[in-house]
């Protein structure tokens, strides 16, 4: 670390007055330092500079056109990264808000807008490596790998004596039956074939990891930070990441919450009736059962919490089934 910790001082011409590590792994290293010139968050990633050049750039254009995104602090040469030991390694500045909490209808609305006006303003963003890093190209592949990955757990657990894969089993057939139904719209939906073939400056910019520890707020504010997970997708992904959390902190499917976060996203970003199908499309796609199944999340839970999680999915993936069928053009 004291090397590191010489070499931020030399090539950012500050000195670091204290510094703490947040965490350290074979994938990354996190460090919270403070310094002459501020507060930062250092990170070092073992990433491509393509990727790298692709998460800084995708920043400035969001924060070029309004997103609340913490700013980079460029070296005495003007450099946005150093290097550390064959890593990459950047500062962000460091801000000292708390993170908004998922604790009630009227906030769920606020960070749908902020979710929908980051999605607004991320359209146009240009890539030299865009093609890289374009979710689209994934999804008819990435259905058929999630429908198999279901079929194949049954298919190994399915008829074991034990009552947590009992459980589990006796809602594999809807999720199944779900999966299928939300694959063959895909599969007959003009938009996502239209959508697929577009420049992508067309495309939105989805965050990845949108969570509330990764949102920082400070009266009418609301900042994004960790935009490790960055590439061009569909809202779907960042609204279904937003809405398992807030299930998972309310330990139900709460249709009025969902109507709130996507009331707040709408009137920051509208959505076609193309654009809210393929929307429902990808909610109603069993996507977090299959995380569930494949990382093996049930075997910390009990009985009781895995037929509460499995409920309130299906209740979930119900609800989404006919607001996909709803908004058929």
């Amino acid at each position: 670390m004291d090397d590191l910790i010489k070499k931020i001082q030399n090539k950012y011409d500050m000195t670091v007055l204290h510094h703490r590590t947040i965490r350290d792994t074979s994938k990354s290293l996190v460090i919270y330092l403070e310094t002459t010139n501020g507060k930062f968050i250092g990170k070092a990633f073992p990433l491509e500079k393509e990727r790298l050049h692709f998460i800084l750039n995708a920043e400035a254009h969001l924060r070029k056109n309004g997103v609340l995104i913490p700013n980079i602090q460029r070296t005495k040469n003007n450099k946005r990264y150093i290097t550390h030991r064959e890593n990459l390694f950047v500062l962000h500045q460091k801000l000292s808000w708390p993170n908004i909490a998922y604790n009630s209808p009227i906030r769920m609305e606020r960070i749908g807008m902020v979710l929908g006006k980051f999605h607004a303003r991320s359209l146009g963003f240009s890539s030299k490596h865009g093609n890289l890093y374009n979710g689209a190209e994934k999804w008819s592949v990435e259905y058929k790998a999630d429908l198999a990955s279901l079929e194949k757990w049954e298919l190994r657990h399915g008829g074991k004596n034990d009552q947590k894969y009992a459980t589990i089993a006796e809602y594999l057939p809807f999720f199944k039956q779900a999966g299928l139904t939300a694959k063959e719209h895909l599969r007959s939906s003009l938009y996502f074939s239209k959508w697929k073939k577009e420049p992508l400056t067309n495309h939105f910019l989805c965050h990845g990891d949108f969570n509330n520890g990764n949102l920082l707020v400070s009266n009418q504010r609301i900042a994004i930070i960790d935009w490790d997970d960055v590439r061009y997708d569909f809202p779907s992904k960042d609204i279904a990441r937003v809405l398992s959390l807030a299930m998972r902190r309310n330990e139900q499917w709460n249709e009025e919450l969902f109507a709130h976060i996507l009331r707040g996203y709408l009137q920051e970003n509208p959505l076609s009736i193309e654009q809210l199908h393929l929307l429902f499309v990808d909610l109603a796609f069993p996507h977090i059962i299959e995380r569930f199944l494949r990382k093996k999340l049930y075997a910390q839970m009990n009985l009781a919490e895995i037929q509460q999680f499995c409920n309130r999915e299906a209740l979930k993936t119900a609800f989404m089934l006919d607001e996909m069928k709803a908004h058929v053009y």
